[in-house]
């Protein structure tokens, strides 16, 4: 008596496993979606508080991340003429404004390569008012993260 597989359990296996990947492959997607906004989420909070000690410390806030007491990002980037930090997926931004007694928080969703979800930037201003954009190439989940967590929602995105 031979061991072994027939051809029908092997396709019954591999339609089995494919199965399963095209339901598991979207839900992970998500959660690590979710996730990444997560981190924007504490990063875009962390600096808003640094500018406020770093307020406390000078007497104004700072254009410049680099002058705030946190660490993010693994190199030097720019963002609409600030100096920014830029990571794997975010770009992190402290920014002031109005005779330097108002700021910006910022923290950028960037587009990886293989990543199949869009921009949007985050971010706080004085008095912790929240504000979300979205730009072309945003998933339907980063978009109902960023109506769900922002006070206000900028939708460039159609």
């Amino acid at each position: 008596m031979k061991k072994g597989f027939t051809l029908i359990e092997l396709l019954v296996v591999v339609l089995i496993i494919g199965i399963l990947s095209a339901i598991a492959l979207p839900q992970y997607t998500k959660a690590v979606e979710k996730s990444r906004f997560a981190e924007a989420v504490m990063a875009v909070e962390e600096i808003a508080r640094a500018q406020d000690l770093y307020k406390l410390a000078t007497g104004n806030y700072t254009r410049d991340i680099n002058d705030l007491d946190i660490t993010f990002g693994t190199e030097d980037a720019e963002y609409d003429g600030y100096p920014a930090r830029q990571g794997k997926y975010f770009k992190f931004v402290a920014t002031n404004s109005v005779g330097d007694q108002s700021y910006k928080a910022v923290v950028t969703r960037q587009v990886v390569q293989n990543d199949d979800v869009g921009p949007y930037s985050i971010m706080i201003t004085l008095n912790d008012a929240k504000h979300c954009t979205l730009y072309p190439g945003v998933t339907e989940q980063q978009v109902a993260l960023c109506r769900e967590w922002g006070d206000t929602t900028t939708d460039y995105s159609h």
